[in-house]
């Protein structure tokens, strides 16, 4: 009987053959996943949307955000799938993130750029108020819409239908209503507009009536000739349009219209009515101006300065003109105290125009007043004072608090006037004018000019830094800024 042999053979174990199989597929599979993600990581869509979502607000943080989720979930079916169609929509979902985010956050920058801009500047060139434009601005920047995923890509209501939303006007390259903040500019007025224009053109006509009536009747011939041109019936319509004083008041600010409004004022010039009405309302202006003034030239020679322009100045001799004082009720209010009435007789007198006053000057007790005419009184001149608030300015000479006061002018006051208001007193009094504002020579004042100018220039470099400052704080770049500043 042969003996069986002592060799051992080891069979495998099904179960750890597999284990290993398993391994290896899954290492495999990780693999091939982690390539999908670096094709989807590729794109760039998802770090465009990291980049830009937090300075996204209404319609096109909406899009965005539906566009992510879009994103999002074709990039998990590739990697899921790995097929080519899940490819296509995951790299046309990457690129519609893309733009969307980039286009919106784009168009937002340029929005608050002009907002910026604009009220840098004080609105001055656009026919809204700050509180308007700032409201058009929030309105345009936070508007919502609706916005629905459909067949995996995003579409917006652009209008009656919905489109995708790359290709709707809100994300379009070319300028238009959805896309872009639009701030209605104002629009330079006519001249005769503000009907004191035409009735500077008059004074001469009033100061050769006999009469009142006299002056009036010449005043109303001049207006008849004056309205058989086009271009003054416009202005007429337009004062009588804009202003609120029984006139139909079609604007908030009469300084302010815009392109738009103009030609919807424009177009009342079909309105017979209408015309007629704003005919009348200017001539009851104008007419209604002249009493004062003929009675003001007849009070004494005089002298005009400046006359049938916009930047006249006419000195009335023997003037008396009444200041008073201000005091406290007993809630501590400031009042006008008709008690302590202060009556100056100048030898004579010149009130100054809106564009000739000098604005905004501070007292040693920091009250703000702007000096609205001057005074002659034994050679020496006297601003004019007025203060801007209520409890009036401080009187260095009395120690008392007025609305208005007569004071004498220094020569730091006189500088601070509008160029025209110096050159119009520099024809009035010559040499002489230094030492009317008592000074010891020309040469002193012309010193004291150019400090004050120099100081302006300043006071305008500060006002400049400043706003670099604020625009640099949300978060504009020094390119910018730069073009902020500039204009361009």
């Amino acid at each position: 009987m042969s003996v069986l042999g002592t060799t051992v053979f080891k069979v495998p174990k099904l179960g750890e053959t597999g284990f290993k199989i398993d391994q290896v597929n899954e290492q495999k599979r990780k693999q091939a996943q982690q390539q999908l993600q670096k094709e989807v990581d590729g794109t760039g869509a998802e770090k465009a949307y990291m980049d830009n979502a937090m300075g996204l607000t209404g319609i096109y943080k909406q899009i965005a955000d539906s566009s992510y989720d879009v994103f999002r979930q074709a990039a998990v079916e590739y990697e899921r799938t790995g097929s080519a169609s899940a490819e296509t929509r995951m790299k046309q979902a990457a690129g519609e993130l893309t733009y969307s985010v980039t286009a919106g956050r784009s168009i937002l920058d340029v929005a608050g750029k002009e907002y910026v801009s604009n009220k840098a500047n004080g609105f001055k060139d656009v026919a809204l108020s700050p509180e308007e434009a700032s409201e058009l601005y929030t309105g345009f920047t936070n508007r919502t819409g609706e916005v629905i995923v459909k067949n995996g890509r995003v579409m917006v209501k652009d209008g009656d239908a919905f489109v995708p939303a790359t290709q709707s006007t809100y994300l379009q390259s070319s300028v238009n209503m959805n896309n872009s903040l639009v701030l209605p500019r104002t629009v330079k007025q006519g001249t005769y507009v503000n009907f004191t224009t035409f009735l500077d053109e008059t004074k001469g006509a009033i100061r050769a009536g006999s009469s009142v009536g006299n002056a009036s009747s010449r005043v109303n011939t001049l207006y008849e000739e004056k309205y058989k041109d086009k271009q003054f019936q416009s202005d007429v319509l337009t004062a009588y349009a804009i202003s609120e004083d029984d006139g139909l008041g079609m604007v908030e600010d009469p300084t302010k219209i815009s392109a738009e409004k103009l030609a919807e004022i424009a177009d009342l010039a079909s309105n017979e009515e209408i015309v007629a009405q704003a005919k009348e309302w200017y001539r009851e202006r104008v007419l209604g101006s002249v009493p004062p003034l003929w009675s003001a030239g007849s009070q004494g020679s005089g002298l005009s300065i400046g006359a049938g322009t916009s930047k006249d100045l006419e000195f009335i001799n023997n003037t008396t003109v009444d200041f008073t004082a201000m005091t406290k009720d007993d809630k501590g209010n400031w009042m006008i105290d008709d008690k302590n009435v202060d009556q100056i007789e100048f030898d004579s007198y010149a009130g100054f125009q809106s564009n000739l006053q000098g604005k905004s000057y501070t007292d040693a007790k920091k009250f703000k007043y702007d000096i609205v005419g001057i005074g002659v009184k034994e050679g020496r001149i006297f601003a004019d004072k007025q203060a801007q608030d209520d409890a009036g300015f401080w009187s260095l000479s009395s120690g008392k608090q007025f609305q208005k006061r007569a004071e004498k002018m220094t020569g730091s006051e006189y500088s601070r006037l509008p160029t025209d208001t110096r050159n119009l007193l520099k024809m009035k009094f010559g040499k002489d004018l230094y030492k009317m504002l008592g000074l010891k020579s020309e040469e002193e004042l012309k010193n004291i000019e150019k400090d004050v100018t120099s100081q302006d220039n300043n006071e305008s470099d500060d006002s400049e830094q400043k706003l670099r400052e604020t625009l640099k704080s949300q978060g504009f770049s020094d390119e910018d800024i730069e073009g902020i500043i500039s204009g361009k």
